[in-house]
């Protein structure tokens, strides 16, 4: 009798709870907007995470319904500006820390994390270790290490010329940079100039961030650290991908203990600055550099290829704004050798070319989560109850035209306070970098490899577009909804084929 009872009363207990749970869902965050889908399942959310388009559905969805959307039952997105400061800004005793659904680079490792995973003081002591490495000031004693890697690059292009090949640059920016962090981090260049090809952890950069996406949009689904999620994970992750991460890991700790092993003051590089700390209380151990070594490496080679890569097609199919630019650099500098980093980054319109293209292609385009703190928090004039996942969409903030006029055309000018209806342009709407006691540390080095890099193309090749790879070079669009760009923790990048023909003497 009781089990006859039970078998009847359990699925309509079941159904009960779900219908339930759908009905609070659909009346719960009744003022954010959004598709009625979106209000009882997180799965949208998941799938456009899983296949890349995160940014593209962001910022649809923004596009109909508005600045505040719901993007599941427990999360909302903002695209106005304002929104930056209020989700990512200092918020003294109320933090709103980075979601449980966030995975890094790297899982943590023997009970350690790295600074993109760590919180509050501990995040705060573990980048106080790691700035003075990443200042400008520092960077800038770097300048003859960034150097010899860009004057490589140089004479790649012009050993192509003479063969009379086209460059895909998409490729050469991701074997400088790689090469440049690996002689920043560890004097150990990567030797992808060299051979002309990435080696395999290089080429592995990319399989990492998007494995790590995988698992972020199952946790969306599943929940953190439940045996579903693990599930989930064993189901439907690639074996592959697993080890993809070992091979970064395995290898970022190899070059990390041989370097820890040598600390030579007379090469500063950003591990001189980390080991300065060692035998203060804020030291981190060697595993805690490890895993942020791995971070680095990953998100700075892939940030700056990606906005070089950018920069390349956008400077070369406006021709106005490259007209301007190429002026602007080769009065600066006649002849290369006089180049310096301090003049680099004082070049006023190189630096609103740079800027525009990370409004238009930011690098981090996936939305960075925060956890509303349990005495819940006002956003936009919006009350939002503790535990609430909040975020901005960097890519649909910086298209959004409630922030910028024409948001989706290339306008440096508009960084200058020139050009049409700039007054109207929210530039602190475009976070490339992010915002916040979390800002992207590496942003400096970014600008730095980015601004000398162009600036020596521009003194010793005129630049165009291969007319022959015309198809292959059309993925690369300024559509809001790119289907060729990607978006997995790091943008993707189409091959950009260039023909680099070097000035007459």
């Amino acid at each position: 009798m009781v089990s006859s009872m039970a078998t009847v009363f359990l699925p309509i207990l079941a159904v009960s709870l779900g219908i339930l749970v759908v009905l609070q869902r659909l009346t719960s965050h009744g003022s954010a907007p959004g598709p009625w889908i979106n209000r009882i399942s997180a799965v949208p959310a998941a799938l456009m995470l899983l296949i890349g388009r995160q940014h593209c559905y962001y910022k649809r969805l923004h596009t109909k319904y508005g600045p505040i959307v719901r993007v599941s039952p427990s999360e909302v997105s903002f695209s106005d500006a304002a929104a930056w400061d209020e989700i990512y800004g200092h918020r003294k005793g109320r933090p709103m820390e980075k979601s449980p659904e966030f995975i890094g680079v790297v899982s943590p490792l023997q009970g350690a994390v790295g600074i993109g995973l760590a919180k509050g003081k501990e995040h705060a002591r573990q980048r106080k270790v790691m700035a003075p490495g990443l200042s400008k000031k520092a960077l800038y004693g770097q300048e003859p290490v960034i150097q010899t890697h860009v004057a490589k690059l140089m004479a790649v292009l012009r050993t192509m010329d003479m063969r009379e090949e086209t460059a895909n640059v998409a490729d050469w920016f991701s074997y400088v940079t790689f090469d440049i962090m690996g002689d920043l981090c560890f004097r150990e260049p990567f030797g992808c100039l060299d051979r002309g090809t990435a080696t395999e952890w290089s080429a592995s950069i990319i399989n990492v961030l998007v494995s790590g996406t995988w698992d972020q949009a199952i946790r969306r689904v599943a929940g953190v650290d439940t045996f579903l999620q693990r599930l989930m994970v064993r189901m439907f992750v690639p074996s592959e991908a697993a080890r993809w991460r070992r091979l970064h890991l395995q290898k970022t700790t190899e070059k990390t203990l041989r370097r820890l092993s040598n600390n030579d003051s007379g090469h500063q590089d950003i591990m001189y600055q980390v080991l300065r700390n060692e035998d203060s209380k804020n030291s981190l151990n060697s595993t805690e550099v490890i895993l942020n070594m791995s971070l680095f490496l990953a998100a700075g080679s892939g940030t700056t290829s990606l906005l070089l890569t950018a920069w390349s097609w956008l400077i070369c199919t406006h021709e106005e704004a490259y007209t301007q630019l190429v002026k602007e650099v080769r009065d600066a500098f006649p002849v290369y050798g006089d180049m310096r980093l301090e003049t680099v980054m004082g070049l006023p319109y190189l630096g609103a070319t740079v800027a525009e293209a990370l409004r238009l292609f930011p690098p981090a385009a996936m939305s960075q989560q925060r956890t509303v703190p349990p005495e819940g928090a006002i956003v936009q004039g919006h009350h939002l109850p503790g535990g609430t996942t909040v975020s901005m969409s960097p890519w649909a903030s910086a298209r959004s035209p409630s922030n910028f006029h024409e948001p989706d055309q290339f306008r440096p000018e508009r960084w200058l306070g020139r050009g049409p209806a700039c007054s109207k342009d929210k530039l602190n709407a475009s976070q490339a970098f992010g915002y916040g006691p979390r800002v992207c540390l590496g942003q400096n080095l970014t600008y730095l490899i980015t601004n000398l890099t162009i600036c020596r193309l521009l003194v010793e090749f005129d630049l165009e577009l291969d007319r022959n790879r015309a198809e292959e070079n059309g993925r690369w669009t300024l559509e809001a909804e790119p289907d060729f760009i990607k978006s997995y923790m790091a943008l993707t990048k189409p091959d950009l084929w260039v023909r680099c023909k070097p000035r007459a003497a």
